[in-house]
């Protein structure tokens, strides 16, 4: 290969490659592979095609970089073939081209490009090393004009709330019978994403969701379905597509589909992740909940009391652990001195009559803020809607560049998000006076019920909100009952439940 060019190749070693790495040449493969199998006929080629669908497949490019290598560590001499010039530079690394022209001028290979009628060797003229340079140039110029095509695209779709991938699980990718494509929930999964936040809001962990969403029959949306994981879970939970924005590349935009749960959800959610969820922590690791966990001394030692199971009932007794001391009772005893508590916490008839008649009037005032607080806030809403739509106009018109339209609509869209969180909150609260004479009767009546009804780890709640110093000494209850229960309890024997009237007080009619 010391000549111009080798003159008869019959017999010598030969890779024909055929490449594509653009979705628009997929059916142009067939025919770059016709062509490379006839020139290698025509020069006698002993030759072996390669051929790469890089669209699709990523282990192509990495198979393409194990050839090149095999190319460097050919001891004898050999010929590559390409179709054209940019088969062998389009998204090939610079190393590549490197080690491909290092093989040129070291005399051990020639390149040959039959479409475009060049053959590189080490004594190639002026010209044809320019026609090569103009080509890989060429080349790298269409490679690149491809990709910010595409990066176009993408950026129509997110502007126009469209999602540019595959769906998170929970919705699918479907065709529109127009050709055009959309995302809608799916029938299969969307009930098991509901229950997943459902779930992590009464304070299960990743792990115990994992585990029911399994034994519930949910799956990955997967090629191959597998059953879903921890990590399926909490990709799930921190994911704000499912109640309507979709992160890409960093970076958050409103979508046109159907959210599978609203925001408030996503946002508790959100605000659970970030703190400690020692409730879940210990529903998953302890055997048994009780009334009275952290919150019974024992008056006789100052030491914790703590409960245990025997023989279907609950005991509570000293810890020991300043020493011996046989202070014990069981649960039932000192349920029931709460239970008495409970009995004095209550609200006779004609104070609620009185009570209600007076949240009318403050209720009447309230309201009077509510409503003007949800006019301002429409108002709001409506100023920041045309404001995203002359953004819009002046977008599409060029005085303002992609880029600027992204920061300030997002910034709009923000906007807007919030005012709505607003807007219903404040909706929520504006509504008629409709606390009801029997349904504070029914509470004040049933304290006892609704506490004897709870589980366990809901009375522990309830009865750290009564009462502080709970001790137990003998089967004996001592206790400080907290405030504003403290006054219900010494109320409820006296008629003296309003405030005195003050210089501005009217008798009723």
């Amino acid at each position: 290969m010391n000549l111009n060019k080798k003159t008869n190749y019959k017999g010598m070693k030969a890779i024909l490659i055929a490449r594509v790495s653009d979705p628009s040449q997929v059916d142009a493969l067939p025919a770059q592979e016709l062509r490379l199998r006839e020139y290698a006929e025509q020069l006698g080629l002993d030759a072996t095609l390669e051929s790469f669908d890089e669209t699709a497949y990523k282990e192509d490019r990495r198979k393409f970089q194990e050839i090149v290598d095999e190319i460097a560590h050919f001891e004898g001499e050999m010929v590559v073939v390409f179709d054209k010039i940019d088969r062998f530079t389009r998204d090939a690394s610079s190393e590549v081209v490197r080690i491909l022209k290092d093989r040129v001028k070291d005399g051990k290979l020639e390149l040959h490009f039959p479409s475009d009628g060049l053959v590189f060797h080490k004594n190639s003229p002026a010209c044809d090393k320019t026609r090569l340079g103009m080509g890989m140039v060429f080349g790298e110029y269409y490679s690149a004009a491809i990709s910010d095509n595409v990066k176009r695209k993408i950026e129509l779709k997110l502007h126009d709330g469209e999602f540019p991938g595959k769906a998170p699980i929970g919705y699918i990718n479907i065709d529109l019978p127009d050709g055009k494509k959309d995302i809608v929930p799916d029938p299969e999964r969307r009930k098991y994403i509901e229950k997943i936040f459902e779930l992590r809001l009464k304070g299960e962990t990743f792990r115990s969701i994992a585990k029911i969403m399994r034994s519930e029959g949910m799956t990955s949306n997967t090629k191959h379905p597998k059953p879903v994981s921890k990590s399926v879970v909490e990709g799930i939970l921190d994911n704000p597509f499912y109640y309507g924005v979709m992160r890409y590349n960093g970076n958050l935009y409103q979508h046109k589909y159907e959210p599978i749960i609203d925001k408030m959800t996503y946002d508790k959610v959100q605000a659970r992740r970030n703190c400690c969820d020692k409730l879940a922590k210990n529903k998953s690791d302890t055997k048994y909940h009780f009334a009275f966990n952290g919150i019974l001394k024992c008056a006789v030692c100052g030491c914790s009391m703590s409960s245990y199971y025997k023989k279907g009932h609950i005991y509570v007794k000293c810890s020991q652990a300043k020493g011996k001391c046989g202070n014990h009772a069981s649960e039932a005893e000192v349920l029931s001195q709460v239970y008495s508590v409970l009995d004095k916490i209550c609200i006779s008839q004609t104070i609620i009559d009185e009570l209600i008649e007076d949240l009318k009037k403050k209720h009447d005032n309230i309201q009077l803020y509510y409503r003007n607080a949800i006019e301002e806030v429409r108002k709001s809403i409506e100023s920041a809607t045309k404001k995203k739509e002359i953004l819009y106009e002046d977008r599409l018109s060029g005085r303002i560049t992609v880029d600027d339209y992204d920061k300030i609509a997002t910034r709009i869209e923000t906007e807007i998000s919030e005012l709505d969180d607003k807007l219903m909150e404040l909706t929520n609260n504006d509504r008629s006076f409709d606390v009801s004479r029997s349904y504070l009767l029914e509470l004040a009546s049933k304290a006892r019920v609704l506490f004897e009804n709870s589980k366990p780890e809901q009375k522990n709640k309830i009865l750290k909100l009564l009462f502080s110093n709970l001790e137990i000494n003998q089967k004996r209850l001592n206790f400080h009952l907290l405030e504003p229960f403290e006054t219900l309890s010494t109320l409820s024997k006296t008629s003296n439940w309003l405030p005195r009237p003050d210089s501005n007080w009217q008798p009723r009619s």
